[in-house]
């Protein structure tokens, strides 16, 4: 991914305590994804990408679901276990070479974040992480105050477009709980993984 590697994340993750991204808690997104009708048959299993610091993470499972966090940031995952403890199970790995299957993935920054040439492949690698009928949640930018990122914009269009090869969209709209930081930038998409995927 260019200069948007590992070392580059890890050196952002090692810079300061609490990185321009970081909420110093779960992104309120969460809650409102969790609330949608289309997540309520959501399973137990669940992962979240790119977790950072792993306030997300460790919100779901204090919510009950059992999560694996997975950064390939060695800082990163060392941050979530010094906030977090060992509520999630940590994995200091590269998304893309993970063998795990999951009933749902949570992804609030990790697909935004990479480079846009990777977003059919990481949607394809998504699917093969997901058990059959397995949802994809997912926050993402269509506005970016800083262009061109990371992270990286999006449209909603165009988020259907990538999407929708793969999911049965079942949920995209413009979110309504942003952290004040990011209100009005945000919107959300639950998919459903096909089952020819």
């Amino acid at each position: 991914m260019g200069d948007m590697d590992q070392t580059y994340w890890d050196s952002l993750y090692r810079e300061t305590p609490r990185p321009g991204w970081d909420m110093d808690g779960p992104t309120p997104i969460l809650a409102e994804l969790l609330d949608l009708p289309d997540c309520q048959g959501l399973g137990r299993d669940l992962a979240v990408p790119g977790c950072g610091f792993g306030h997300d993470a460790a919100e779901l499972a204090r919510r009950g679901f059992r999560v694996t966090g997975v950064d390939f940031a060695p800082s990163a995952i060392q941050g979530a276990r010094q906030r977090h403890g060992d509520q999630v199970r940590w994995r200091q790995e590269d998304w893309f070479t993970l063998e795990d299957t999951f009933d749902g993935i949570f992804d609030h920054t990790c697909f935004v974040a990479m480079a846009p040439e990777r977003r059919a492949e990481y949607l394809a690698h998504c699917v093969r992480r997901l058990r059959p009928g397995g949802l994809w949640l997912a926050g993402m930018f269509h506005t970016v105050t800083r262009p061109p990122g990371p992270p990286f914009a999006l449209s909603l269009e165009e988020a259907r477009r990538l999407a929708e090869v793969r999911f049965e969209i079942l949920h995209l709209d413009h979110a309504t709980r942003s952290h004040p930081r990011r209100a009005g930038r945000e919107f959300l998409l639950v998919g459903r993984v096909l089952p020819c995927s």
